[in-house]
């Protein structure tokens, strides 16, 4: 059942990821399965100084909140921790580089989207105004991948230095 989770999945990454191009894209942007060690971040990760953030876009669910660590760079990044009304980390989105709106800039950007209810993460590059590469990876593959910048590491860190500071 593959239908409903590529639609959830165009409806949260592809306003972080889409076509930086003046002219409309054909249509979503192409989601191929593998395995995280075939993809290579085009921003690194950045671990200069950050402070909590109100992330005014991340898509919750009522009784839900998120919490994000804003690093201002170079380069700059965003790392959103979603929440369930439990207080249990159910997303996790490290976005990096160019974080203004898709459409307004042509930098670099690279989104790690770790979904972990459902077991699966998406590593996307997105270079100038080219199309985004997107690859769906299993979670075990990329929680503690130091390719990647340690997700569970970063999450904690999240969750620690902001649970209390929004």
């Amino acid at each position: 059942m593959r239908t409903p989770r590529l639609t959830l999945l165009s409806g949260l990454l592809l306003g972080g990821c889409s076509v930086t191009s003046p002219q409309p894209s054909a249509g979503p942007v192409p989601l191929e399965y593998g395995s995280a060690s075939s993809f290579t971040p085009l921003v690194n990760a950045t671990s200069a100084p950050s402070s909590c953030a109100e992330p005014a876009d991340a898509p919750i669910q009522p009784g839900a909140r998120a919490l994000a660590l804003h690093y201002p760079g170079p380069p700059e990044r965003q790392v959103t921790v979603t929440l369930n009304p439990a207080g249990e980390p159910t997303r996790y989105v490290d976005v990096r580089g160019d974080l203004a709106h898709p459409r307004s800039s042509a930098l670099d950007r690279t989104t790690i989207g770790l979904y972990l209810e459902q077991g699966y993460a998406v590593l996307s590059n997105r270079q100038g105004t080219q199309e985004p590469t997107m690859l769906e990876v299993p979670l075990e593959e990329v929680l503690t991948s130091s390719s990647l910048g340690n997700p569970t590491a970063t999450m904690l860190q999240v969750l620690e230095a902001c649970s209390g500071a929004i």
